[in-house]
């Protein structure tokens, strides 16, 4: 293997592997913390916060689960690489607009502060977006390569 291979290969388990325990910690607590952690960013209208905290951990763990296995890894870098994009715009929304959060919410009940996260999500965003330009052919230790 060459190190273009295993900097893919590592870029897809991280990216994949956030987005699976986002989302996992998240669909496993309870509904109503996430959706008052969404309503905490004064972004969405509150018909909207109910149905995204019950789909986005769900959207996150399949996202985060075809990345990590590999399969439609460019596609499923691309849809990462929006996910993280969309939750960089929306902590740095919040931060922008002096917003307090104790939490991002992010990881369910585990806390972590959104200074920290906004840049775990750029971090994340970039590998994404690596994956994604590593992985235009079929990338080695996939689904993708099994499969073909």
């Amino acid at each position: 293997m060459n190190f273009k291979t295993i900097l893919g290969l590592v870029s897809r388990m991280a990216v994949g592997g956030v987005l699976m325990y986002a989302g996992f910690m998240k669909a496993t607590g309870p509904a109503a913390e996430f959706a008052a952690n969404l309503a905490a960013y004064k972004l969405f209208p509150s018909f909207l916060v109910s149905p995204l905290s019950l789909g986005v951990p769900y959207l996150e763990m399949w996202v985060g689960l075809f990345v990590f296995a590999g399969l439609y890894s460019r596609y499923a870098s691309f849809a990462a690489a929006a996910l993280f994009t969309a939750f960089v715009l929306v902590l740095g929304s919040a931060l922008l607009r002096g917003i307090d959060l104790t939490t991002c919410g992010c990881f369910g009940s585990d806390t972590l502060s959104p200074r920290y996260t906004i840049l775990m999500d750029i971090v994340l965003l970039a590998l994404s977006l690596m994956s994604a330009k590593i992985n235009r052919f079929t990338p080695s230790w996939s689904l993708d390569k099994t499969l073909s």
